[in-house]
């Protein structure tokens, strides 16, 4: 199953762009330029391992020594490698004052990272967050796991709230977001945005733009039970309630789960959805659990483009989840593939990201020259992120970077490595963007294994584009002419997609 979900629904994952020293060769991610005290250094001598203590496959049991560790190892971190000495103005002192005793006293794992997401989430900023190590080693998990869908998890807390990793495995294929309820301000409906082909809820005849009123889990309301605590306002907030979306939209592998909804016209409808396991080949990166990784790509069929206004256009579509190694040489052979075509479409809705670097040689191929696309800093050193012009296509034969019109989708799960690569080729006016504004999660992060065994992820840079405008809490705002509402979704079925082919086919006929 293709997804447009999330691939990691429980995690906030993503991976620093200072990880490029673990890429493959033939990655070819880019040249990064790293200035330090007036020197030129290379990146990768620069990447710390991304685990500096000793990763174990099983949690050692919680013990007052063991819980001061870790908090001291997660305190330690932030004050040693945030690239703000100051953090932002966070008395970071009296954080470790308020709170080592209470995760010295905790007596749960559980309990040990409510208290440390407490102290992360004091830094409102993203890429801080504490991933159970029973995720990262699977063979570790309990046999019986609690309910993700009992209200009393369903509830997010600030930035850094690690959502539980109780989240099910099996997935519906419908892509579920949370739009402000009309003439009711702080209250939301659930809307239906994308349901994938061939998936359970399409052959349970559930359909874009379709209002989720309730998801029966016995006699839990998972809509009602999420939407009560959805996080209003917006910058980060708008990834957590992505998240959640998300998790309500699961189940456990095999189960039947009975989904209430209604459509445009007010009738309402109960659809029985089977959730299946998500099918696509992981990835295992550092101390990271194991990552879905899929590309894919086709040129529109011709029912496509004449729906959505391009019939005499040749259109190519990429779509890939996340940024990790095994991406990089299928989306240069995509680029062979459709290098021929009108316009080419870039799908990165629902990808958090990945490795950073990786941005610079995919944007590669669309620049015929080196473009900046923005710079990171650390407390001691600033790395430029370039395009890196592809020059040579998959089999080793000369090729001009494509030159025609790109689009990029996004939504508010679009994160990281994929808001710097569409806010960087927005910048540089090679790209259009269509969707929803993306997460505004876009600070470079490393991992690390806890003395509890469990991994903390944590930022170590801050990222700004060119003009120095940063994309953390902003994110990528969209070049749509207006947000799309549910009766888009509703005639249009992907409405974001329909309005990049126009575009293209605008761009074609106006001789560009």
């Amino acid at each position: 199953m293709v997804s447009r979900v999330p691939c990691v629904s429980p995690l906030v994952i993503f991976i620093a762009a200072l990880s490029m020293a673990h890429c493959a060769p033939d990655d070819r991610a880019a040249t990064v330029v790293a200035t330090t005290k007036g020197t030129t250094t290379d990146a990768a001598a620069l990447s710390p391992a991304a685990s500096n203590t000793t990763t174990s496959n099983t949690a050692p049991s919680p013990s007052p020594a063991t819980n001061a560790a870790t908090f001291d190892a997660v305190w330690t971190t932030v004050r040693d490698s945030h690239w703000d000495a100051t953090l932002g103005g966070v008395d970071w002192n009296a954080v470790r004052i308020e709170l080592l005793p209470k995760a010295t006293a905790a007596e749960s794992n559980e309990a040990l990272r409510a208290v440390l997401t407490d102290a992360l989430s004091r830094l409102k900023q993203s890429h801080f967050a504490i991933i159970p190590g029973e995720l990262v080693n699977p063979e570790a998990l309990p046999a019986e796991e609690p309910n993700a869908d009992d209200a009393s998890t369903a509830h997010p807390a600030a930035v850094a709230k690690q959502p539980s990793p109780a989240a099910h495995e099996g997935q519906s294929g419908a892509d579920i977001a949370f739009m402000p309820h009309a003439g009711a301000a702080g209250t939301w409906d659930a809307i239906v945005v994308a349901v994938e082909p061939g998936s359970p809820a399409e052959r349970a005849g559930i359909t874009a733009g379709m209002r989720v009123a309730k998801i029966a889990n016995g006699n839990i309301d998972t809509i009602a039970a999420v939407g009560e605590h959805l996080p209003p306002g917006d910058g980060l907030e708008r990834y957590e309630r992505a998240q959640m979306a998300h998790m309500a939209s699961t189940g456990e592998v095999g189960s039947t789960r009975s989904w209430q909804v209604e459509t445009v016209d007010g009738s309402t409808v109960t659809a029985d959805v089977t959730y299946e396991l998500d099918a696509r080949p992981h990835t295992k990166f550092g101390s990271l659990p194991p990552l879905p990784t899929e590309l894919t790509w086709r040129h529109l069929d011709e029912t496509e483009r004449q729906r959505w206004g391009a019939a005499d256009h040749e259109i190519g579509l990429i779509r890939f989840n996340i940024w990790l190694i095994p991406v990089a040489r299928p989306f240069d052979i995509a680029m062979d593939t459709l290098r021929s075509a009108d316009g080419i479409i870039i799908d990165l809705r629902g990808n958090p990201g990945g490795i950073g670097a990786m941005a610079m040689g995919i944007a590669g191929h669309f620049t015929p020259e080196v473009r900046e696309l923005g710079e990171m800093k650390t407390r001691d050193v600033t790395l430029q992120f370039k395009t890196n012009p592809r020059t040579v296509s998959s089999t080793g034969v000369a090729v001009t970077p494509y030159a025609g019109p790109v689009a990029i989708l996004v939504d508010d799960s679009t994160a990281s490595t994929s808001e710097v690569f569409a806010g960087g080729l927005q910048f540089l006016k090679r790209a259009k963007v269509f969707g929803t504004r993306t997460a505004g999660a876009a600070l470079p992060a490393h991992t690390m294994t806890l003395p509890n065994g469990d991994v903390f992820l944590h930022a170590i840079a801050d990222y700004r584009l060119p003009d120095g405008s940063a994309l953390e809490a902003t994110g990528v705002v969209p070049d749509n002419a207006r947000p799309y509402t549910r009766a888009d979704y509703a005639a249009l079925g992907d409405p974001a997609m329909a309005e990049a082919v126009r575009w293209i086919a605008s761009q074609r006929s106006n001789g560009h």
